[in-house]
């Protein structure tokens, strides 16, 4: 009697990626494929049964519905779910709202200043010396204040089997303008839009210069079972 290969090779017609996927993902009847590098989409079969063994003597396949999951390059780890970017959070549609507010504070601010004199004169003694209105100011404006903004670039990030272990490996970025230290990876387990499991490990790199990377690399457990993308931020 035949067995079920543990990996079946898939390769895209359009571009020649390959791929190593589980054939319980493909199913005794096929299923639609995508190439993560091109995007082109085909129907994939399963494997024939080897030379020489019947369909009768194999043995049937269960019934397995297989979620539709994005498939990577055939790279050691490819098995696993892909990486993918947070998504942005949704903003209200304030737009016009914030326009006229715009538009009335430089109508008020010009008023201001054109008849500054006038209001100036206007005003109580008292108030004019509690708004500092008769010291001159000063002409240089204050420096703004510096903050860190660590992040993860996910072009660099990614999950790698390295002696029989998953390891995520990616590079952290400073885009603010003070140096900055992280504490903790994080990161989501998703199939689809539904959250699985939430992961915080430690990682604490730093300080990190303003514009500056640094690679990390943190072994990672099991990924829950049915997870398709994982999405990674940083603490």
């Amino acid at each position: 009697m035949g067995h079920t290969p543990l990996i079946m090779q898939l390769t895209c017609s359009n571009c020649g990626a390959r791929y190593a996927v589980d054939p319980l993902a493909i199913g005794p009847t096929g299923r639609t494929v995508q190439c993560v590098r091109c995007s082109h989409r085909w129907f994939q079969k399963p494997d024939a049964p080897p030379v020489g063994e019947s369909p009768s003597e194999a043995p049937p396949a269960p019934a397995v519905t297989a979620p539709d999951i994005v498939i990577r390059p055939s790279t050691p780890g490819a098995g696993l779910p892909a990486l993918t970017t947070p998504a942005a959070a949704k903003r209200r549609n304030w737009g016009t709202w914030i326009a006229y507010a715009i538009v009335l504070v430089v109508l008020l601010g010009g008023a201001g200043y054109a008849y500054r004199d006038q209001i100036k004169a206007r005003l109580p003694a008292s108030w004019r010396a509690m708004l500092h209105l008769d010291v001159a100011n000063p002409t240089a404006n204050p420096s703004r204040v510096a903050r860190a903004h660590l992040g993860i670039d996910m072009s660099t990030t990614k999950i790698d089997l390295i002696d029989g272990r998953y390891v995520v490996l990616g590079e952290l970025i400073n885009t603010g303008t003070a140096p900055g230290s992280t504490r903790s990876l994080k990161l989501v387990f998703r199939a689809g839009e539904q959250v699985l499991a939430e992961r915080a490990m430690p990682l604490v790199e730093g300080p990190i210069a303003p514009g500056a990377r640094r690679s990390f690399s943190l072994p990672l457990d099991e990924p829950p079972s049915g997870a398709t993308n994982i999405v990674p931020t940083v603490d």
